[in-house]
């Protein structure tokens, strides 16, 4: 019978393992999501201004007509005030919407997609620093 001494790692030390391994797991899957939180941020971010570039130059127009039927109810009523201030609140209201609207053109964003070689990247740092894989992987 041989009487060699097998170490026991004691409970508390392989639960404290265990839950390292399990936080890294953890934080690997964290940094997965925040890197698809950004792709959404900027894609939701190319959307809005495509919307915008889009709509708001509808909204301009609109605005532009609104002015000219304000304009044209003045001129019918000129002793009117009431005509008088709806007119330079809608001339006031064109302006800004095309002012909004062109610099909405001049806003050129590209959608954001990380590409394969940026999450093999990722992935690759991820390897490195994970606790478990460190003496596995040549630095």
């Amino acid at each position: 019978m041989s009487k060699e001494i097998a170490r026991c790692i004691p409970t508390a030390e392989w639960e404290v393992s265990r839950k390292l391994y399990e936080l890294a797991g953890l934080e690997e899957e964290l940094a997965q999501r925040e890197l698809d939180l950004a792709t959404l941020q900027a894609e939701l971010s190319a959307f809005e201004a495509r919307y915008f570039r889009i709509v708001g130059v509808r909204y301009a127009e609109f605005d532009d007509i609104e002015a000219q039927i304000a304009q044209a109810q003045n001129e019918l009523n000129r002793n009117d005030s009431e005509t008088q201030e709806q007119a330079a609140q809608a001339r006031t209201q064109a302006w800004e919407s095309a002012q909004a609207a062109g610099t909405a053109k001049e806003q050129v964003q590209k959608k954001f997609k990380p590409s394969e070689s940026l999450k093999k990247l990722y992935r690759e740092i991820a390897k490195r620093i994970h606790p478990d894989l460190k003496s596995l992987i040549k630095m």
